[in-house]
């Protein structure tokens, strides 16, 4: 019998499919099946003959005992050295390579940073070196991340004739550039080192002016007044301090700096300056603690200009709060020089310098990103030719720093390893680091702690348990595994399967009753069979055993239930619905397993569970009332981590609870597909309470309202403000219960969600809202102004407040990039499978000047795109791409291009980002509905050829689909919320530039080339375009796809009926190509509309953005001439009629689309249908809404 049949067939009951939570698992399930098996354990073990082999076994291990041990005991010694040696190896090697990689970074952000500085110097005209960076620190934060960095410093070279121009604008420009790095400190102090934030938590009132006078300090510490041929000022740096004297320090007169600032002067090369000691510095920066040698009174003397030395300064203060010790401000520390030009497009031989920028660095840094794992012990020396040396310790992942000169233990110098210090050219200014400069070489060695770790503690004993397994392993494993550990498996899996599945199927007092116990045989039935008189029931056909059910009169019932479930699921695939449930389901399961609820089953996407059985809970209601709350959290968290993969209004589901208390009779109904249930009125009220309560929020019958009040928890709850109409019990009084949150203290509060809730679960309170009044943008739109300025005119904004402002969620990008990412490791797949190199010398790439063209977009349109044949391409499985790893610069840019694309979009209530977002989820669902290959058929070949051909060659080319999805993002780029029509009304500068046809289309198509040819993304083109060839072939299906979105233009309309009867009504295969740029762009018409084609809700919410859109564009006049509403229902009927449903239809007869064209064209005719019958009144409700909206607006603006 088998595992399912032990578990399923008990006295003829017939059980299946239940679930329930795992609290009682760890218990014995029957204790038949285990004296049983512990039983033929010791028969096992007493049996004759194996004891005679256990016996026989002994004699000889006595024989061969000492020659075993000895040769195992060397064997061990020699293995414990070869893998403390091959460790110790390998982690140096690690550590050593990854230390040119970590300078090439560090070097790298400031190279970006010092571009940044020059770029913005040349954009505003002016010289240096009067140059002061706006928000420096916002532009500085980068850099210090990525070069682990303490401060940044920008320092200027000034020259004798330009000292007295360079003192009197330092002097007017101090207190801005300070002021605006308090205040990013103090809104991101993210921002700022995490060394660094105790030490800059100052408000920006206690700035102090900074000395009028570039200054040194003299042998004495005291400041003087400073002149000479060149000087090299401190300007501005990031992290801004605490307004102590320091700007206007020479940096060039300092000794400490002279000769690796030399060294950058003359060479033009990066220098990693000498090693200090952190905490001789101030704030970790790389001057001495002017402010703890004298009192602030005695620097007026200095910003006021005295030139004279004095020998009356008072004692120092070191009372000064500002000279306390940071513990993470400890530890040898460097500066990297960096040098930064005024020219940046010349050769660096031809570059003039005009100031110099300073990376502080710990040097531990160097070595916490790149910790091989487990390293324990490892001994690093850093030495440079000047004489400077010091040792870090590292052990696990900690970095200690063991002092001044070589500290590691000699008897190791034997495995000492060396890696030179050096990184490459920067990537922009080609600077690179100078080897003449005390350069650093870094020696590894092992420690008698790392050799520790590899010894053994009782190498004899290991040494006689490793000769008795290696004698017992060849002579009686063998028998003794095949005689009795084969059986004694069999019987532990048995028994180990029958546990989990009874397990998983019911509680521990079902379980019980459910094995043949004889006991049970015997009992009287507990429940009486009552008969109507004239019941043809006989007594053979009623059960003789008693039923297994029990009345548990203290429980409380929770109903739970998805808003919103059925209208996102109409968008997405089966896959990604499962994805969902199992994903929020499997979370709700352990928090029930923690809390002791009992989960009763799962029906569609509502989630029941109790408590109060099957073990009695004297706290039943609140222990439910807390896994309710939890579960509202986990729903919250979950949605928002899941968007990233399941797609746009993903977090827009919500979760509604009801619950209920009382009694329920609980057991197993048996009979085919048996499982446990509960039933009674408390079950339908917990139901009840569930279907007449809002999403997001926890309502409860009186029953329970009135437990918690009992138990003192009455602050738990707020009552209803109305009575609640429940089916079969009329009016009722319910109860909110008030959602757990964090508070900014970091304690809990309870708080009421009192937000109202539309049917599909999409919050309400005017829809769309945001976009009144925003269409009123320049339509003078240039091409040049939609990509990146960078940091021209210093007008960057802060990246997550332009998503805000545009109302764009970082994880609709990330979606975005993830659909991207996987349709191009396709691409890779296929390519590698014609052995083409992405690095050829015909990449696109490498061609961006020839990729610009001149033709209109409208005049590139193809009546038929060739596709690649069979031979060209080879299917693979999709799930395969999980195997595939991207190049980290094509995924940065990858991302980087979604990014930008989503700033080119406008803040419209319709054409926006998160339409392109809807339009993408709906294409994608097109593309992955195409019919695969029959996974059945022997001949896979066949399989895949047959395939290639039913579907014209879509299946089997990654790029067209690539370009297909592709499209659906960029297809609404720059869309102004107005028809085309209407600009070419206004004699819009695009509109005459496309001569008034297909003009937003027209203008996305070119806006997105003009990003992607920029020479931004040439790995990311390369990696999408193996050739010039490709790249011309990708671009036509954008520009068909794309065009294919203009519904309305009358030409266009009489070229695609053209062609569908060219291709479609001639049964001629010479028109497999013609029928695949069909196919093609009748998924992105479809996706465009699809919002038509799913649920009544999707339709509805989009259909209202629409209306909005159109409402905001007539307000200002720009619009039709009459209210959008007045035609608005008979305008929805006749696109439902002569587009939409059409459409539809020509999904099906394209052949490929399998059971997704039905369920397009069922979806199309019953909102057809619904609107038909309600569109009048959602009329009338939608222009109501937008009409208060506006006005609400309209005051918010006035005021």
């Amino acid at each position: 019998m088998t595992a399912l049949t032990m578990a399923s067939e008990v006295d003829g009951i017939s059980v299946a499919s239940f679930s329930s939570r795992e609290g009682d698992d760890k218990k014995t399930v029957g204790s038949n099946t285990t004296s049983q098996r512990q039983e033929e354990l010791k028969r096992l073990r007493k049996d004759p003959w194996i004891q005679s082999l256990r016996f026989l076994s002994l004699c000889v291990l006595l024989v061969v005992a000492y020659v075993v041990a000895m040769t195992v005991y060397v064997s061990l010694k020699e293995g414990e050295q070869l893998a403390f040696e091959s460790k110790f190896q390998d982690q140096a090697a690690q550590l050593g390579q990854s230390l040119g990689a970590e300078l090439a970074v560090k070097l790298q952000a400031l190279d970006a940073l010092s571009v940044s500085v020059a770029t913005y110097a040349e954009s505003q005209g002016n010289t240096w070196p009067n140059i002061s960076m706006p928000e420096f620190g916002y532009r500085s934060a980068s850099t210090l991340k990525i070069g682990r960095a303490i401060s940044v410093g920008l320092h200027p070279i000034v020259k004798r004739e330009q000292l007295s121009g360079w003192q009197e604008y330092s002097s007017g420009h101090d207190q801005s550039w300070r002021q605006e790095g308090f205040v990013f400190q103090e809104s991101f102090p993210e921002a700022v080192p995490e060394e660094r934030r105790d030490e800059n938590n100052v408000s920006n009132e206690t700035i102090r002016p900074a000395s009028e006078f570039v200054f040194e300090i003299n042998s004495n510490g005291q400041p003087l007044q400073y002149e000479n041929d060149m000087m090299i000022p401190i300007w501005q740096h990031s992290p801004v301090d605490h307004g102590l004297p320091y700007i206007n320090k020479d940096q060039l007169g300092d000794e400490r700096n002279t000769a690796a600032l030399m060294e950058v002067l003359e060479n033009k090369t990066a220098v990693l300056g000498a090693i200090y000691e952190l905490s001789n510095t101030t704030y970790g920066n790389p001057y001495e603690r002017l402010g703890a040698q004298y009192q602030d009174s005695e620097w007026v003397d200095i910003w006021q200009g005295n030139t004279k030395e004095t020998s009356e300064f008072e004692q120092p203060n070191n009372g000064d709060s500002r000279r306390g010790t940071n513990p993470k401000l400890q530890g040898p520390a460097t500066n990297i020089w960096y040098p930064m030009y005024s020219q940046m497009g010349l050769a660096t031989a031809s570059r003039t310098e005009v100031a110099i920028l300073s990376l502080t660095i710990k040097w531990d840094s160097f070595f916490l990103p790149h910790i091989p794992p487990d390293t324990t012990g490892l001994v690093v020396v850093v030495s440079n030719i000047c004489g400077q040396v010091f040792t870090f310790d590292i052990t696990g992942e900690q970095v200690s720093y063991l002092g001044a000169e070589d500290h590691h233990d000699k008897e190791y110098d034997y495995y000492k390893e060396t890696f030179a210090l050096t990184g490459e050219e920067s990537i922009y200014t080609g600077t690179s680091v100078s080897a003449n400069y005390c350069p650093y070489a870094v020696d590894v060695y092992p420690s008698a702690q790392m050799r520790k770790s590899f010894s053994s503690k009782n190498p004899t004993s290991f040494t006689l348990g490793v000769a008795s397994i290696f004698l017992f392993t060849i002579v009686v494993f063998l028998f003794y595994d095949f005689l009795v550990e084969r059986r004694q498996r069999f019987l532990a899996e048995a028994a180990d399967k029958s546990n989990a599945i009874v397990s998983s199927l019911f509680p521990q007092i079902v379980r019980d009753r459910l094995f043949d116990d004889p006991s049970q045989k015997n009992k009287k039935n507990q429940f009486e069979v009552q008969g109507n008189p004239g019941s043809m029931l006989t007594n053979e056909r009623i059960r003789s055993s008693a039923p297994i059910a029990d009345l548990f009169p203290n429980t409380t019932v929770m109903f739970g239930d998805i808003a919103g479930f059925t209208a996102w699921s109409s968008s997405r695939q089966p896959a990604e619905v499962f994805i969902l449930l199992e994903t929020l389901y499997g979370a709700f399961d352990k928090v029930a397993k923690e809390l002791e609820v009992f989960k009763v089953e799962t029906i569609g996407d509502c989630y029941v569970a109790v408590t109060g059985l099957p073990n009695p809970q004297e706290d039943h209601h609140l222990r439910m009332v807390r896994f309710s709350r939890y579960v509202l959290q986990e729903m919250s968290v979950l949605t928002r981590e899941l968007e990233v993969t399941l797609g746009p209004d993903t977090t827009d589901l919500a979760f509604r609870v009801g619950l209920h208390s009382g009694p329920v009779t609980a057991g197993v109904l048996r009979g085919e597909k048996s499982r446990f249930q509960l039933f009674g009125d408390t079950v339908n009220t917990a139901s009840r309470m569930e279907s007449t309560g809002k999403p997001n929020l926890i309502q409860v019958s009186q029953a329970t309202a009135d437990l918690i009040k009992a138990s003192g928890k009455s602050h738990w709850m707020k009552k209803r403000e109305h009575l609640v109409q429940a089916k079969g019990k009329g009016e009722v009084q319910t109860y909110w219960i008030k959602s757990k949150v964090a508070s900014s203290t970091g304690k809990s509060s309870d708080t009421m969600d009192t937000v109202e809730v539309d049917a599909s679960g999409h919050s309400g309170g005017g829809m769309g809202q945001m976009f009144y009044g925003l269409n009123s943008v320049d339509e003078n739109y240039d091409l040049s102004s939609s990509s990146d300025d960078g940091d021209g005119g210093g007008n960057n904004k802060d990246l997550e407040a332009s998503f805000k402002r545009l109302g764009i969620r970082r994880s609709l990008i990330d979606w975005q990039v993830d659909v991207l990412s996987r349709l191009l490791k396709q691409i890779v797949i296929h390519r590698e499978n014609r052995s083409v190199l992405l690095d050829g010398d015909d990449n696109a790439a490498s061609s961006s000047s020839q990729n610009k063209t001149n033709n209109k977009p409208r005049e590139s349109i193809a009546e038929c795109i060739p596709m690649p044949n069979h031979g060209a391409w080879n299917m693979t499985d999709s799930n395969g791409v999980d195997h595939v790893e991207l190049p980290e610069k094509v995924m940065t840019q990858l991302e980087d291009l979604v990014t930008s694309i989503a700033q080119l979009y406008r803040i419209n209530a319709f054409h926006n980002f998160e339409h392109a977002c809807h339009v993408t989820m709906s294409a994608n669902k097109l593309l992955k509905r195409i019919v695969s290959p029959d996974k059945t058929m022997d001949d896979l070949e066949a399989s895949i050829r047959s395939n290639h051909d039913s579907t014209f060659g879509l299946a089997s080319d990654p790029l067209t689909q690539f370009a297909i999805v592709f499209s659906a993002i960029i297809h609404d780029v720059d869309h102004s919320g107005v028809s085309n029509a209407q600009l070419a009304k206004e004699k819009n500068r695009i509109a005459d530039m496309y001569k008034n046809q297909s003009v937003a289309e027209q203008n996305s198509i070119d806006l997105t080339f003009e990003v992607l040819t920029s020479g931004a993304y040439s790995d990311l083109m390369d990696c999408i375009c193996a050739d010039q060839q490709q790249y011309q072939r990708f671009r036509q299906l954008v520009i068909n796809c794309v065009m294919a979105t203009d519904i309305f233009d009358k030409e266009l309309i009489e070229f695609r009926n053209n062609r569908w009867k060219k291709a479609f009504n001639e049964n001629d295969d010479s028109t497999s190509d013609l029928k695949a740029t069909i196919v093609i762009e009748h998924i992105i018409q479809a996706a465009d509309v699809a919002h038509t084609m799913q649920h009544w809700h999707v339709y509805q919410r989009w259909n209202e953005m629409l209306f909005h859109e159109m409402c905001n564009a007539h307000s200002e006049g720009r619009g039709l001439a009459n209210d959008p509403a007045d035609g608005w229902y008979a305008g929805e009927l006749w696109f439902f009629d002569n587009y939409v449903i059409p459409l539809a239809k020509k999904l099906d007869d394209c052949g490929v689309f399998g059971v997704s064209s039905d369920e397009c064209l069922n979806y199309a005719l019953e909102n057809r249908n619904e609107w038909e019958a309600k569109g009048k009144s959602i009329v009338e409700e939608m222009k109501a809404k937008y009409h208060q909206n506006h006005v609400k607006f309209e005051d918010e603006g006035e005021s």
